[in-house]
């Protein structure tokens, strides 16, 4: 009874990617091709991310909220708690979308590269599938215990992002740029 129990995660694990990929190419048919202002959208996008790790680290951190902890000042303590949970939500929202735009991207820059790699899709794939599972749980963990009670989980958040991005980075090094669409001929079909 133990072993069924994997055997069906993997089952239902398979089925999820699966109908996440029919989602994925049925949204693909929609926008076929890539711009160059949208490669470049994505380069800006991806060193943004890169940049913000560390401010981000910073506003998860526990010394902070030790400090305000130590002036013994509830009302400090409970605005500041406030302010970083919001600060940390809209963070995590933001990264969602962005890493959600990524991908998007991503399947539809599969026809431009050089070098169709399998594994390479399978593992940008697993690290998305990581990323979505990860940060809906930080999500929760945030509304119910705060930022930083749950700061194991999201620094792991934090580092999935970080090797999401860096996969991400190796697919755009990966693409022709004479095979994307200028915006003028993206507007004409």
């Amino acid at each position: 009874m133990i072993g069924l129990f994997p055997a069906i995660l993997l089952g239902t694990s398979i089925v999820v990617l699966g109908f996440y990929l029919v989602v994925q190419a049925l949204r693909r048919s929609q926008k076929p091709t890539v711009s160059i202002d949208e490669y470049s959208k994505a380069q800006k996008a991806l060193d943004a991310m890169f940049i913000q790790r560390a401010a981000i680290e910073r506003v998860f951190s526990i010394e902070d909220f030790k400090f305000i902890a130590r002036t013994g000042n509830d009302d400090a303590r409970r605005l500041f708690s406030k302010e970083r949970k919001r600060l940390a939500l809209l963070w995590l929202r933001k990264t969602q979308k962005q890493v959600a735009e990524l991908m998007d991207l991503h399947l539809r820059l599969a026809n431009y590269t050089h070098d169709p790699n399998p594994g390479f899709e399978l593992e940008l794939n697993a690290k998305y599938v990581a990323f979505v599972v990860v940060s809906k749980l930080v999500l929760l963990l945030l509304w119910v215990a705060g930022p930083f009670m749950a700061t194991r989980t999201i620094a792991y958040t934090i580092r999935l992002t970080g090797d999401f991005c860096t996969v991400f980075s190796l697919r755009l090094e990966r693409v022709n740029p004479t095979r994307l669409s200028s915006d003028v001929e993206y507007l004409l079909h």
